[in-house]
């Protein structure tokens, strides 16, 4: 435990720090590594050094995976030991064989940059997925310090992932306006009560009304919304 944890310190916060420090000693990849963890106010900062990149980002999920844990800082230094270190062109050409191999991403696509161990991708991808799982086939690779992933999505990505965005936005709209309509139904006829913001909404309400099979008569009495 971080020394600097065990003052002014509340009893909600000590209980996440130990349930975080309790997770790390059994996970393979952190039992053996000296992360300090300290919580203030549900936010947890790790501090220490970690010999690999792997082990700071499972020090990351462990810590976000705590329910109770609202934010994680990794103030965490890699010091990647000596019989694992590799030259950066050594790193370099691991990574090029990750990204074709494991990411399945043409050659060519993806540009990489190693200076002392430290990643840089940089390029354009089809899909946010493919940025994702570039940086995800490497996390494990021996001698990598960090990675900044600057790859770009394309934009027919984005809209697709807008359209969906403008959907669901219209769609809790409508399912509001749905919560402002009473219906009453008597013999056939159905009676429409309550407010809608435009006449659209209003000639919409009413088409679905008098769709259904059993349903006669529509009457609208549905005023607009002020």
């Amino acid at each position: 435990m971080n020394p600097t944890a065990t003052f002014n310190i509340s009893p909600l916060d000590r209980e996440l720090t130990n349930r975080i420090e309790d997770r790390m000693h059994g996970d393979p990849v952190l039992s053996q590594e000296p992360v300090w963890v300290d919580v203030r106010d549900g936010h947890a900062i790790l501090r220490g050094r970690v010999s690999g990149y792997a082990a700071k980002v499972a020090a990351c999920e462990v810590a976000r995976a705590v329910p109770g844990i609202a934010s994680v800082t990794a103030e965490l230094a890699v010091k990647v030991p000596t019989q694992l270190r590799r030259t950066d062109a050594e790193i370099r050409d691991a990574i090029l064989s990750a990204l074709r191999w494991r990411a399945c991403l043409p050659p060519g696509s993806v540009d990489v940059n190693v200076h002392d161990g430290c990643v840089w991708l940089a390029g354009h991808v089809d899909w946010s997925y493919q940025k994702k799982l570039a940086e995800q086939v490497l996390v494990h690779l021996p001698g990598i310090t960090s990675i900044c992933n600057e790859l770009v999505v394309s934009d027919r990505q984005i809209q697709m992932e807008v359209l969906t965005r403008i959907r669901a936005a219209l769609r809790t709209v409508a399912e509001a306006q749905a919560d402002k309509i009473e219906v009453v139904a008597r013999d056939g006829m159905v009676t429409l009560r309550g407010t809608l913001a435009t006449s659209a909404w209003r000639d919409l309400v009413c088409g679905a009304a008098r769709g259904h099979s059993e349903v006669h008569w529509v009457c609208d009495e549905m005023a607009p919304s002020r």
